[in-house]
C-alpha cells in the first residue's frame, strides 16, 4: 500500500458506512462524505466495479458484492480497533480521534 489509507480501503468504508446508517449509497453521497470531485468517485467506482468490488444497481445506488463486503467488514473492523486503541489505551478523547 503506497498511501497512508489505500483508495479502495476509504470507499469501501464509506460505502459500508453509509449502509448501516440507513443512507443509500450513491455516487455523490461518497463524493460529499469524502469530500472528492464526481469524477474522481465515477473513475474509482468504476475500477472498483471491474475489480468486482461493488456494482451499480439499476438505480444508480452502489451494492457491495460478496467480495467487496468481506474487504468493507476487514476495513471497518480495523478501523475500529484502531478506534479503541486510541481511546481505551492511550487514552484520547472520542472527539480526538478523528480530528
Amino acid at each position: 500500500m503506497s498511501r497512508l489509507i489505500d483508495t479502495t480501503e476509504m470507499y469501501l468504508r464509506t460505502v459500508l458506512e453509509l449502509e448501516e446508517e440507513g443512507v443509500v449509497p450513491l455516487r455523490a453521497r461518497i463524493a460529499e462524505h469524502l469530500d472528492q470531485s464526481g469524477p474522481t468517485v465515477s473513475q474509482t467506482v468504476a475500477r472498483m466495479e471491474r475489480d468486482g468490488l461493488l456494482r451499480i444497481a439499476a438505480d444508480r445506488h452502489l451494492e457491495l458484492t460478496d467480495a467487496g463486503r468481506r474487504l468493507a467488514t476487514r476495513v471497518m473492523r480495523k478501523h475500529r480497533l484502531a478506534e479503541c486503541l486510541l481511546v481505551d489505551v492511550i487514552g484520547l478523547e472520542w472527539e480526538q480521534v478523528h480530528a
